[in-house]
């Protein structure tokens, strides 16, 4: 089973990672991921990320001064049609801290997840094999639905 129809119908959670493989042409998700983005535009799929993901893309670009790069960032998480960018709360941080309490992620990834859980989603899109699911929350690993 390929990305999309691990997603379809569902509300699902984009890890940071999944931007970095789609912005990078990562060659083994790269057709599955231009296929993902273009049904999120599309309406097909309906996903959201944090605004985390923001801060964790911009890194590389700023280190190496690459304006360009920092741009292509904000625009591929910040003006996509079908996204939703959920913002990092007082709740998501409590949340998260729970998350990191029971599971000993480390805080990016509880922030991430804790944010899944919020805003609702009930699928996890990422390729960090540190991120587990739960009965509400069903971790996709890229590398799986990529290869099925």
């Amino acid at each position: 089973m390929g990305v999309l129809d691990a997603l379809r119908g569902r509300q699902t959670y984009l890890d940071a990672n999944v931007f970095i493989y789609a912005l990078n042409a990562f060659p083994a998700f790269e057709a599955e991921l231009r296929a993902l983005f273009t049904a999120i535009e599309a309406g097909v799929v309906r996903c959201v990320t944090s605004q985390l993901t923001l801060a964790e893309l911009l890194v590389k670009p700023f280190r190496e001064g690459d304006q360009n790069a920092a741009a292509s960032c904000r625009r591929a998480v910040t003006d996509r049609p079908g996204l939703a960018v959920a913002p990092i709360t007082l709740d998501v941080l409590v949340e998260a801290a729970m998350e990191r309490a029971a599971h000993s992620l480390r805080l990016p990834d509880a922030i991430h997840v804790a944010t899944a859980r919020l805003t609702g989603c009930a699928a996890f899109l990422t390729n960090d094999t540190q991120v587990s699911g739960s009965a509400e929350l069903e971790v996709l690993y890229l590398s799986d639905a990529a290869t099925a």
